[in-house]
């Protein structure tokens, strides 16, 4: 009579033959020490701070490598649409880590170099979009303070940053104009990804 055998005895069969690939989980450490090297150098406030390049610069030649692609791949994850001029600094750190790992003369620093410049031009025209659709929604407003005037009197003021019309005609245009250079952005991004060779 043929003995059944539990899930967990199956299992553990299975993964008898299994064995640990060192040179495998040395890549996999390595890579980890390169993100976890480029995070903390991203949200280091010291601004004389050379860990991050003597680290870099002190490891062997064939761990370089992969040290190299953990550190890109912090880099791909830090790229994203600024919200304010606060992003400038922390992209300068991103613009010298991508200076460290491939070179002042290299196509990914080129790239980020205008990376850089796309990001400034986003948020000029994020604040010449504010003033259009200020213009644009100007007379809907001056007609709207005309009725509550007419209605309760004089000295009733509104900003047209609250009213409910316009935030959802600002929001409409800030989406449309997100879109268009996430678009762009996004390519950029699967450019320096390629240039690294992460998938």
């Amino acid at each position: 009579m043929a003995l059944l055998k539990s899930a967990w005895e199956i299992a553990l069969e299975k993964t008898e033959s299994i064995t640990a690939d060192p040179e495998k989980n040395r890549i996999d450490t390595l890579r980890t020490e390169g993100r976890k090297l480029a995070g903390a150098y991203l949200t280091s406030d010291d601004p004389e701070d050379t860990t991050f390049d003597k680290t870099y610069r002190a490891s062997k030649e064939d761990d370089r490598i992969h040290l190299r692609q953990g550190i890109a791949s912090t880099i791909l994850m830090n790229i994203a649409l600024p919200q304010s001029e606060e992003y400038a600094s922390r992209f300068e750190k991103i613009l010298h880590m991508a200076t460290v790992i491939d070179g002042k003369e290299s196509s990914s620093l080129h790239l980020l170099e205008q990376i850089n410049q796309f990001f400034s031009q986003y948020l000029t025209t994020k604040d010449k979009l504010v003033e259009r659709v200020k213009q644009q929604f100007q007379q809907v407003f001056d007609q709207k303070q005309e009725m509550l005037t007419q209605k309760y009197g004089k000295g009733v003021e509104m900003a047209m940053e609250r009213d409910p019309e316009f935030i959802q005609l600002l929001q409409k245009h800030y989406s449309q104009l997100t879109n268009q250079y996430q678009s762009v952005l996004d390519q950029a991004r699967d450019q320096l990804r390629s240039e690294w060779g992460i998938e």
